[in-house]
């Protein structure tokens, strides 16, 4: 409901500037076909139930990665077009960016996406997530070869998860 509500103050140009709309119809313009081809109502206005997500709880700091800044200032936007109409009724959230974190690596090394099936879904039962773990894309070094964690996908999943003290044994 919030989202109906947000989509009747929500200026069509700020979603014509939202990424994964403006890739869209960029990629369309590279193959000359009409912009919108496959643009459907759900991408165009994902910012703005992302938006309602994140405002139905009236939180002061939000967790994202760099990849999602652009949603958390749409959210900001959307948030002061329905309080310049209604008053002071949402409340605008913060990003909060740690670098450590910027980007987290999926199952094949890029970065984890519900679009590109890469998700590790935690709360799956233990033989669905033992078979996606065993998915990770890794490298063919022999165990005995020396390593470069950086590197490693591995490890770059492991490092978000592991206590501190289980990272240096690595």
């Amino acid at each position: 409901e919030l989202m109906w509500l947000l989509d009747c103050v929500t200026p069509k140009g700020l979603l014509n500037r939202e990424h994964a709309y403006k890739a869209t119809v960029d990629q369309n313009r590279l193959e000359d076909r009409f912009e919108d081809d496959g643009v459907n109502a759900g991408l165009f206005n994902y910012p703005v139930l992302m938006a309602a997500d994140i405002l139905l709880f009236n939180t002061d700091v939000v967790p994202v990665g760099q990849d999602q800044k652009q949603h958390l200032e749409i959210t900001r936007d959307v948030a002061s077009a329905f309080n310049a109409s209604f008053g002071d009724v949402l409340h605008l959230p913060e990003a909060l960016i740690q670098s450590d974190v910027m980007t987290i690596t999926g199952l094949d090394g890029r970065k984890i996406s519900k679009s590109y099936n890469n998700t590790i879904p935690l709360f799956a039962p233990s033989s669905q997530l033992r078979k996606r773990v065993m998915q990770i894309v890794t490298d063919s070094k022999r165990p005995e070869d020396p390593k470069a964690p950086d590197a490693c996908n591995i490890y770059n999943i492991y490092k978000h998860f592991a206590p501190e003290d289980r990272l240096m044994q690595v």
